[in-house]
């Protein structure tokens, strides 16, 4: 009986629990308040999110060409309001 339960517990040990990791910011994956303007040029992927139970903030993630850095733009500039309204477009061309 003392093997099965050492075995047990051994075997709970070495399980790999994976998971997501919960921070305090939520999903929030803008740390700053963004840039104002990107050049199209360097563009190559907008991901758009918007405010959830997660995260409070609408994020916008901008994808560069070259190394494929990451960057936030700020929402509140109209560049990044022109980005969602052309998206915003699209999506309703595409319906």
């Amino acid at each position: 009986m003392r093997s099965a339960a050492f075995i047990l517990v051994a075997c709970l040990l070495l399980v790999d629990v994976k998971g997501m990791a919960i921070s305090p910011r939520g999903r929030c994956l803008c740390n700053d308040a963004g840039v104002k303007y990107i050049a199209p040029k360097q563009i190559e992927k907008i991901e758009v999110l918007f405010r959830s139970s997660s995260c409070e903030h609408l994020e916008i993630i901008v994808t560069l060409k070259e190394g494929g850095e990451q960057k936030c733009l700020n929402p509140k500039f109209p560049f990044a309001k022109n980005i969602i309204k052309n998206m915003q477009i699209e999506k309703r061309s595409k319906e």
